[in-house]
């Protein structure tokens, strides 16, 4: 009985090191062909949400070219996925990218780019999109987005310190924050609001930093004061349109004042 234990003991050894062998072995050899494989595509997917494009599929290319030359054709060892991906990620309008390989010899880079919310011209004409999650970006010349804009009494100094891309929130800049802070809340209001979204063309800043909309229709402007209380503003202006205007005429007032609480004042200059 001994022995026979003890030869099954011998046995399961014997086994069990021919199974490590193998593995071994099979390892050995899936990575011999993996570092033996050719990249043979790169496939880039862009993922622009309801945006219009901000950064086109050749930029990312030519990103990618310029970070590690024509990657089509080496050995899948020699590419570097997390540093592609890491210069991706750089880029201002890009929110996130994905670089990975997938057998046999494919590279897959899926960029996720931000979403503009809000443009802001500035008092000397210089341009900015506040996107999302507050992020402060560039204009690009080439790709504009049709977006809200915010133009008036804005001056340079409200981006001075917010390096356009990072991750930096408008609310924390210093002194002037405030404005930019305070029509990014207004612009994501309107655009949570499919009426007013289709109906409110540019918010002005006047001289004593209240609010203006200028629509889309109708010969007037729309004096909103600051961004306090916005749902019941915008609901008392919604009603007004609805059962005023619809019925005297959309030009029949130059100003539509909603600055004070239960009020919708009009004048005609």
């Amino acid at each position: 009985m001994r022995l026979k234990k003890k030869i099954r003991r011998i046995f399961d050894s014997i086994l069990l090191g021919l199974l490590l062998t193998g593995m071994g072995l099979m390892l050995g050899f899936v990575d011999y062909e993996q570092n033996a494989t050719i990249c043979k595509k790169v496939e880039i997917i862009m993922h622009y949400g309801h945006s219009e494009i901000l950064i086109p599929e050749s930029d990312i290319d030519s990103l990618i070219r310029q970070q590690s030359g024509v990657i089509q054709g080496l050995p899948m060892w020699r590419i570097n996925t997390e540093k592609i991906e890491r210069a991706i990620t750089k880029q201002p309008y890009v929110l996130q990218a994905n670089v990975f390989e997938t057998y046999p010899g494919d590279v897959h880079v899926h960029v996720f780019q931000r979403q503009p919310t809000l443009r802001i011209m500035t008092e000397t004409n210089k341009g900015y999109y506040i996107g999302d999650q507050g992020v402060i970006l560039p204009i690009n010349p080439d790709h504009p987005a049709r977006v809200l804009i915010a133009s008036g009494h804005i001056p340079d100094a409200c981006f001075v310190g917010s390096s356009a891309g990072s991750e930096q929130h408008p609310a924390a800049s210093a002194n002037s924050s405030r404005l930019l802070s305070d029509l990014y809340k207004l612009a994501l209001f309107i655009n949570r609001k499919p009426f007013f979204k289709a109906q409110v063309d540019q918010i002005y800043v006047n001289k004593n930093g209240e609010y203006e909309l200028i629509p889309k229709v109708g010969d007037h402007i729309v004096l909103l004061g600051n961004v306090e209380d916005l749902e019941d503003k915008f609901q008392r202006l919604f009603i007004f349109y609805k059962r005023g205007l619809n019925k005297i005429g959309w030009n029949r007032y130059n100003v539509i004042n909603i600055k004070y609480k239960n009020q919708v004042v009009c004048s005609k200059i």
